[in-house]
């Protein structure tokens, strides 16, 4: 696996092409097209989740490990019919949630992913988990 930058198709590997195209007339005041904007916004999300584990080396700016494109592209397409006032689909919503649970395991340690650079495609476990001992109060509740 290796970082690379997320296009457009990957978006249509989720979503289909002609919702990307109905979404695209409602582009931002700025005369950017609303698409590349979602799916920026969308690659800077998950790559803050990856940053908040601390021993991921990122990749470059706008990349994301193959691995993870594809449940990135589930939480944008949700972003997308969202903003278009379509209700989730019970496969979507579910899609959008494995998403954050999966990078919300990634940013805790619980999951890693690869680090930029780490070509050998082993995964490295994750730490275990540390536990504060208990004190007298918090054996009260």
């Amino acid at each position: 696996m290796s970082w690379r930058t997320v296009s457009e198709a990957d978006l249509a590997a989720t979503i289909s092409q002609g919702e990307i195209d109905a979404y695209r007339p409602d582009s931002p005041l700025d005369g950017s097209d609303p698409v590349e904007v979602l799916i920026n916004r969308t690659v800077a999300t998950a790559r803050n989740w990856i940053a908040c584990n601390g021993s991921i080396r990122l990749g470059p700016v706008a990349t994301l490990p193959e691995g993870l494109i594809s449940p990135a592209m589930d939480y944008a397409a949700a972003d997308l019919l969202k903003r278009m006032n379509v209700e989730l689909n019970e496969d979507r919503r579910r899609a959008r949630e494995k998403a954050e649970q999966l990078f919300e395991k990634i940013a805790t340690g619980a999951l890693t992913c690869e680090s930029y650079g780490d070509e050998s495609g082993e995964s490295r476990a994750a730490s275990a988990p540390a536990f504060a001992p208990p004190t007298p109060e918090r054996l009260l509740d």
